[in-house]
């Protein structure tokens, strides 16, 4: 009986290590394929002068009106606020132009996402209303 439950013992703490050692490795970079891909699609629109769609939040940072994209979580200031004026809160699509010098954009056209897309955020707020 000693031996069998030393030998399920051993079984449980070998299995455990296994199951520990194939979990994917946490990123050194803090960057994934997707963010560094979204990062250099962006570089490339406000290069190029073109006008780009983006999904995100329009939110409140230290008293300016910011996009937060979904993708790269990379804030962006509004140039145009009037374009979004009322959306602060929202998740939204845009089409801007992007100016990577001063990390601003200005909005050509805002969209509001359908209300099942807006997270459990938005949902608080209205709560709390």
């Amino acid at each position: 009986m000693k031996r069998l439950l030393t030998l399920l013992f051993a079984f449980v703490i070998t299995a455990s290590l296994s199951m520990l050692a194939q979990e994917p490795a946490a990123n050194p970079g803090g960057t994934d394929k997707k963010t560094a891909k979204a990062e250099k699609k962006e570089a490339k629109a406000a290069e190029k002068g073109k006008a780009m769609s983006l999904t995100g939040w329009v939110k409140e940072q230290d008293g300016k009106t910011m996009f937060i994209n979904d993708k790269d979580k990379q804030a962006w200031s509004i140039e145009n606020m009037d374009a979004v004026k009322g959306h602060e809160g929202h998740h939204v699509k845009v089409k801007a132009k992007l100016n990577e010098a001063d990390h601003s954009m200005n909005v050509e056209k805002l969209t509001m996402m359908r209300k099942a897309k807006q997270t459990a955020e938005e949902k608080q707020k209205e709560e709390k209303k």
